[in-house]
């Protein structure tokens, strides 16, 4: 193979900046030929095989860009490497600000070929890395790195398609490579939150990180003087919750400090009640590269999402226990949900809610029915009085009653259940007095609790898969619009019969899953990880190669 001798302006190339961007160097036609025929052979075990020690991510899309264009190589031509690599380059090397890892985007070879490339096979090879990188940065910054039923095997919401080939042949053609792939991250305004989020902790970690509050005899709070309190208040100011300001008495756990940790505390889902216990100090001593990770993870699950939302929907994030009704694009109220326990998980889905069922029936669910009170019927069959629930011979419900005092309970653990038990409205009713239906979803519902205590606990993942909300009323608002009768609404409810009312528009819903997020007011948010689906998610990421 006939030998290059181009290094120079390849060096050039990675050396110099965008205002270059019209110059270009000359290549041999017959060059590019020979670039061609080796594409033609390196492109088809690419994916499997790697290029001289890189993996190939993009797969099918990279053999598909190339078989479309015949094989012809798309970076360079008779007039040269095209310059708009260099800004190509510039974006792969801060693809850690998108949360991405740059050497999964083969930067470092490709500024080693760009150097001393001498032959057509290393020049074969520049170009194909730079397609790859290219389509595989697209695609991980657009729609995530891993699948999110590889999370979550209950997930629910469609991916939308997308043709990286056609936008990379494209881009070249119109020497826009590099604003293209400025478009390829997620629209939404939660997404730029994490990512200006995680640049204030990049810097944070590159400082070292914040220190460590060791334990103390006592917890720390309001008037007292310890030499702990400096150390919490650099954390805290690390943090960007308050001012690095002097204060008169350094040790003192003053009122203005004790404001920031009632903060602190709200906004990681502690009892915020400005002691600094165990769980608060454990809050603080995460290390850094832990909030990193969960900004990286929950950046990810933007990408996952639509990228165009509705104006009006309702969105429930089932880590941080809260549903969320937006209007023009803006959320115009809050109110907590409890969803499902980890046993019986609350599926991550996007549907509608098509209409309401007022003063409902309950029909008791299979898994509960099974898991939960055939056993227990089995030992005491008066509780079936207890919870006022009634057995039709119907298996939806419909049938006629049937007494049981006849039925041999006990038969029944091991057995097919050929009954539905079912609760009418009225006090106590497991959904209370609303019904939301999902359109697709019959196993799962927003509804109303007979027990609105439970909305006080820490924890809300108490249900068996619906999600029950703290303020119903307030939702079927929301939800009729300018259509919502108050006092009809209560005169419905007040006669305990039940009653479907159809929305007069279907409006859509999310029941999504974030650890960590940014609200409008740019305060970041952090709960645990109720399912574990964080520590799969880093595994999965892990596993590919893509966490910085």
């Amino acid at each position: 193979m006939r030998r290059l001798a181009l290094p120079w302006f390849l060096a050039a190339l990675v050396c110099c900046g965008s205002a270059m961007a019209e110059m270009r160097w000359p290549v041999d036609p017959r060059t590019v030929g020979e670039i061609s025929d080796v594409l033609r052979l390196v492109v088809a075990v690419a994916p499997s095989a790697g290029v001289d020690g890189e993996d190939i991510h993009s797969g099918q899309a990279l053999q598909h860009f190339y078989r479309t264009r015949d094989y012809a190589p798309a970076w360079i031509d008779a007039s040269g490497v095209a310059l708009q690599t260099t800004d190509v380059l510039e974006r792969l090397r801060r693809a850690w600000i998108e949360g991405l890892e740059p050497a999964r985007y083969h930067v470092a070879a490709i500024e080693t070929l760009a150097q001393h490339a001498s032959d057509v096979e290393q020049l074969a090879q520049l170009d194909l890395l730079l397609s790859d990188a290219f389509l595989s940065y697209a695609r991980d910054v657009r729609e995530g790195r891993v699948r999110p039923a590889h999370v979550d095997p209950t997930w629910r919401i469609t991916a939308e398609s997308f043709d990286y080939a056609a936008a990379l042949e494209t881009a070249l053609a119109e020497q826009t490579a590099a604003a293209t792939l400025d478009t390829m991250p997620p629209p939404h305004e939660g997404y730029r939150r994490l990512r200006v989020a995680l640049a204030r902790y990049n810097a944070v970690e590159r400082r070292g990180g914040w220190p460590v509050l060791p334990r103390g005899k006592e917890p720390l709070k309001q008037d007292m003087r310890d030499k702990r309190v400096p150390l919490l208040r650099t954390r805290l100011v690390m943090a960007g919750m308050m001012r690095d300001e002097p204060v008169r008495d350094e040790l003192l756990f003053d009122e203005e400090l004790d404001k920031v940790v009632r903060h602190f505390q709200q906004l990681h889902g502690l009892e915020p009640d400005g002691v600094v216990g165990e769980g608060t100090r454990a809050a603080l001593n995460v290390p850094v590269q832990e909030r990193v990770r969960g900004v990286v993870l929950n950046m990810e699950r933007w990408r996952w999402l639509p990228r165009k939302l509705p104006a009006r929907y309702a969105a429930v994030n089932m880590a941080g226990f809260e549903l969320a009704l937006y209007d023009a694009g803006l959320p115009i109220r809050e109110m907590r949900v409890i969803i499902g326990r980890d046993q019986r998980q609350t599926p991550a889905l996007a549907t509608r809610i098509t209409s309401l069922v007022l003063n409902p029936y309950w029909y008791v669910p299979e898994t509960v029915l099974r898991e939960d009170l055939l056993p227990k019927l089995a030992r005491n069959p008066a509780l079936l009085t207890d919870l006022r629930l009634k057995v039709f011979s119907d298996l939806r419900g419909q049938g006629t009653e049937v007494n049981p005092a006849k039925l041999d309970w006990a038969r029944y653990e091991a057995k097919p259940f050929p009954y539905t038990l079912r609760q009418d409205p009225g006090p106590g009713n497991a959904l209370g007095r609303y019904k939301f239906i999902l359109a697709d979803s019959p196993a799962i519902y927003l509804h109303d609790t007979p027990h609105p205590g439970q909305f006080h606990a820490r924890s809300l993942a108490l249900s068996s898969g619906c999600i029950r909300v703290e303020e119903p009323s307030e939702l079927a608002a929301f939800l009729f619009g300018q259509h919502w009768d108050a006092e009809k609404f209560a005169a419905s409810l007040a006669s305990g019969r039940p009653q479907h009312i159809e929305l007069p528009e279907p409006v859509p819903v999310f029941l999504l899953y974030f650890t960590t997020w940014v609200n409008e007011l740019n305060e970041l948010h952090i709960r645990k990880d109720i399912y574990g689906r964080d520590t799969r998610l880093y595994e999965l990421l892990t596993h590919e190669g893509g966490v910085p």
